[in-house]
């Protein structure tokens, strides 16, 4: 960020990053020394650790470069932990971020945030979610991940970004999970046995899904919510992998009273987000040879489900409580930007 120093006004500094090409459209802060430095205090951590190279560029991501991009987005100290958090989960094997942020298909990390720390830093988790919700900490760290990609990774539009349509979580997608949720936190029941945590999953925008026609019974609102999921032309409908599924927090209380865990709710959906083969290839077309065993191919009456497990349909509780709502964020299939789970600690945003 040597740059910064030819810019001694706000006004200089704005017009400086746009001609740098140092952000994606919208103003950015500067980088300064002290930001950057307080942003690496809160996180107890050596400033040069190398977290991983971004891809596709492979620019390193130390700690203070992540800082910097960080501070670029407006965060505060209290909200660089989960940045940090947030980049560290995405970086692991297993979310392929390189196919993430190069692919055709519209998908962007989401940023899921669940435990106390969505309080603490005072996290939007009703009204207006998956638009920030009006709070700092959802646009900071959401646009945190995107400055760091946009600059380090060099995920520029056109070469190499080949993504058809995209969607608007490409500015900043960071989400909180309901802190009055009935089921246990996101993070915890997918293994990480802390307070806090972050969740990283690669998925489209949220297509809405009302519950139109139904009643009281969990198995006919979870049919509606099924049906959003299995849509003919769908990455997750073709290769399976993982998707993600959005409850309002009063929907999930009225599966919860009628005995619904999440577990319950992840068997049901498994069950019925399905498609015939038949429906999915046209006649002479071969089965996919990546699905499972399991799948028999060659009956057109077979019912292939969304995702190959149960588990891989992530639920998620968050938005207002209007009125009862779902929606489905479709993932990318088998290709990669699985769901990946990480620890946030304490110390990082307690008082």
């Amino acid at each position: 960020m040597g740059t910064l120093t030819t810019a001694t006004t706000i006004e200089e500094w704005v017009a400086l990053a746009h001609a740098e090409g140092l952000t994606d459209g919208l103003p950015v802060y500067p980088p300064t020394r002290a930001a950057v430095d307080a942003l690496v205090a809160t996180s107890g951590d050596d400033p040069g650790r190398l977290l991983g190279v971004i891809p596709p560029r492979g620019g390193a991501a130390t700690v203070e470069v992540v800082a910097a991009n960080a501070a670029m987005a407006g965060c505060r100290p209290e909200h660089f932990p989960t940045a940090l958090g947030a980049v560290e989960a995405m970086l692991e094997e297993k979310f392929n971020l390189r196919g993430v942020v190069t692919t055709t298909h519209p998908c962007w990390p989401l940023v899921i945030v669940s435990g106390p720390v969505v309080e603490r830093l005072g996290m939007a988790h009703a009204e207006s979610v998956f638009s920030g919700g009006g709070s700092h900490a959802n646009a900071a760290i959401g646009r945190a991940v995107k400055l760091l990609l946009w600059n380090v990774g060099g995920a520029h539009p056109g070469e190499p970004v080949k993504e058809v349509f995209g969607h608007p979580g490409r500015y900043a997608y960071c989400v909180a999970e309901s802190p009055v949720s009935p089921w246990p936190a996101l993070h915890r029941d997918r293994g990480i046995d802390t307070d806090s945590g972050v969740t990283v999953f690669a998925c489209e925008s949220p297509t809405s899904v009302a519950l139109w026609g139904t009643d009281d019974s969990p198995s006919r609102r979870l049919d509606q919510l099924a049906d959003a999921m299995a849509v003919k032309g769908g990455n997750n409908t073709h290769t399976m992998g993982e998707t993600l599924v959005v409850l309002t927090p009063n929907e999930a209380r009225h599966l919860a009273e009628q005995g619904y865990g999440r577990a319950e709710v992840q068997r049901e959906l498994w069950q019925r987000a399905r498609r015939r083969i038949g429906d999915l290839l046209a006649p002479g077309v071969a089965p996919y040879s990546w699905w499972p065993h399991w799948v028999d191919g060659d009956d057109p009456d077979f019912l292939v489900p969304v995702t190959e497990r149960p588990e891989d349909i992530h639920v998620l509780v968050t938005g207002a409580e209007s009125i009862p709502w779902m929606a489905v964020c479709a993932g990318w299939g088998n290709l990669g930007g699985h769901a990946v789970s990480r620890a946030l600690d304490d110390r990082s945003w307690q008082d």
